[in-house]
């Protein structure tokens, strides 16, 4: 697949224009500073705000386990799963591609891609579906009804946070962020007096999501309607050809790698076994977070860049959202490290193995450090439109994680399977490294 040349006037137009719509420009990003300073600028707020997110979910989960019986702690925890499968189901056929779209040039009108606001509200119904049918079969008519509804929201209101970030207008997704949050927090607060089940959580979640969408402004809401399914679908059908269907390769796989260990572990030597691992994960759980929102931060500069030539200027982004991560991950090993060894009794039971959690720990830390360095490289290589060697690689690593993981569970420990995850993800980043070389050397780059 051409990936475009560094001439902004040799990028053409990928997507069809729509007409009779008035004109929305991408606005451009902030001037970049220096220093320490600027780097907690550029991020702090996407960084602070999913964070609270991640916070207020994890209330949700701890609520949940004083207040539901085994059975609906188990499905609300399966639920929250798909909900955030969701989101990587978003990125890959929505907002991604979106994002690319109305950042590939200062020319790039906004309402020209009005059609990805209808194809996102088909999927937010898909996923409101299915987690009404998973609700249905395992809880109650009630709870369907309502994990359908907030199954359908939060990818409405994941979609807007991706429209303001593409737009460079983060304080805007901050905004949502703080809202549902706080929402979610107000909602345990009244709940831990008047008790709660199933049903009541999920509309906890339906209204943190309605509240979550003010920020957008009704306007967001009715571009989702204001286009016709079959209009829309013809207008994606070229971004599908071009980006989705690889990018969807990508994610489907990239979760299989990321959650190999999890199944494969949990499957063949018990929930006992998993336990260590899972605090392992636990302790790097932020990172991932921030992972999440700062790569919506930067795929629009990145994307922008790029399309204008300026890859100078995109390479120097690429660089500084790893810096920001490897610090986030500096940082996140330094609490974990106090936590482990001087406060193990704040989130170890005595049932856990304290060596087998600190073997965990170090492996997660590593693998958090490959992640960190691998995503800004992942980021640049879509922002180059080279979505389908992308996907290949990650078919390939999703490959060894598997057989990797599955040996390591088998023929030495289930700890030492995180060990196969991390090869997995080395695979993917010298595979991407490699489409970085011979990105530059067809175009001429260096740096």
């Amino acid at each position: 697949m051409a990936e475009g040349r560094a001439e902004p006037e040799a990028l053409p137009a990928p997507f069809p224009q729509q007409r009779g719509t008035s004109v929305e420009h991408a606005s451009p990003p902030p001037a970049q500073r220096k220093g320490l300073g600027a780097l907690l600028g550029r991020f702090g707020v996407a960084s602070l705000s999913s964070a609270i997110v991640s916070v207020s979910h994890l209330g949700v989960q701890l609520f949940s386990i004083h207040q539901l019986n085994t059975a609906a702690i188990g499905i609300l925890a399966f639920l929250l799963v798909i909900i955030q499968f969701g989101y990587g189901l978003s990125n890959a056929l929505v907002s991604t591609p979106y994002t690319i779209a109305v950042n590939q040039g200062d020319d790039a009108d906004g309402k020209s891609f009005d059609f990805f606001f209808p194809i996102n509200l088909l999927l937010a119904l898909s996923q409101g579906l299915l987690c009404a049918g998973i609700a249905s079969a395992t809880a109650s008519p009630s709870a369907a009804a309502i994990f359908g509804l907030a199954g359908t929201l939060s990818l409405v209101r994941w979609f807007g946070r991706s429209n303001a970030y593409a737009h460079h207008a983060p304080a805007r997704a901050a905004r949502s962020d703080l809202a549902y949050a706080g929402t979610i927090v107000a909602g345990l607060l009244i709940a831990t007096r008047t008790g709660a089940d199933l049903a009541s959580i999920g509309a906890m979640l339906v209204a943190a999501n309605i509240v979550g969408l003010t920020p957008f402004g009704l306007d967001y809401l009715r571009r989702h309607i204001a286009m016709g399914p079959g209009r829309a679908l013809s207008g994606y059908r070229p971004v599908w050809r071009e980006q989705s269907a690889w990018t969807l390769v990508g994610v489907l796989s990239t979760e299989a790698t990321s959650n190999s260990h999890s199944y494969i572990v949990t499957l063949l030597a018990g929930p006992t076994a998993f336990a260590p691992v899972a605090v392992g994960m636990l302790f790097f759980r932020p990172v991932n977070v921030c992972i999440t929102a700062l790569t919506q931060l930067e795929r629009p500069r990145m994307t922008r860049a790029v399309a204008s030539g300026d890859h100078a200027g995109a390479i120097k982004s690429e660089r500084i959202f790893m810096a920001a991560l490897v610090l986030l991950w500096a940082a996140t090993c330094g609490v974990a490290a106090v936590v482990l060894f001087g406060f193990p009794q704040l989130i170890l039971k005595p049932t856990l193995d304290h060596e087998l959690v600190a073997i965990a720990v170090g492996l997660c830390a590593l693998l958090s450090l490959v992640q960190c360095v691998q995503t800004p490289m992942s980021v640049m290589t879509q922002a180059r439109k080279a979505f389908r060697p992308l996907a290949n690689q990650s078919l390939r690593s999703c490959g060894v994680g598997l057989m990797a993981v599955t040996l390591l569970t088998l023929a030495v420990a289930p700890i030492f399977s995180i060990a196969g995850v991390v090869l997995s993800q080395l695979v993917m980043m010298l595979g991407i490294w490699q489409i970085d070389r011979k990105w530059r050397a067809q175009h001429g780059v260096t740096g």
